[in-house]
């Protein structure tokens, strides 16, 4: 239960609420609200994965974000432009 970036970035931590991505479908919620940058945004559909089955989070849906964490690593204009982003990008990485 630790916001690690944005709205939809860290363990049970979904859409600015400490709660499992999955407890969060079922008690109605979207996961179309905005998110920050290109980091939040790859952590919503990842929770958006995570939420889609009863068994949690998936191989496949940590690797994806996992790879879209390390692209924004790869791109180090983000550690200047959005240094907490870039910082971020590290952990999920």
């Amino acid at each position: 239960m630790v916001k690690l970036h944005g709205r939809w970035c860290g363990p049970n931590w979904t859409n600015n609420q400490v709660i499992a991505a999955r407890d969060y479908l079922l008690s109605g919620g979207s996961f179309k609200t905005k998110c920050n940058d290109k980091l939040d945004c790859a952590c919503r559909e990842h929770d958006r994965g995570c939420a889609s089955s009863e068994l949690g989070c998936s191989f496949e849906d940590d690797t994806r974000l996992m790879r879209k964490a390390q692209a924004i690593l790869n791109n180090p204009l983000y550690s200047i432009t959005n240094p907490s982003m870039y910082a971020a990008a590290a952990v999920v990485a």
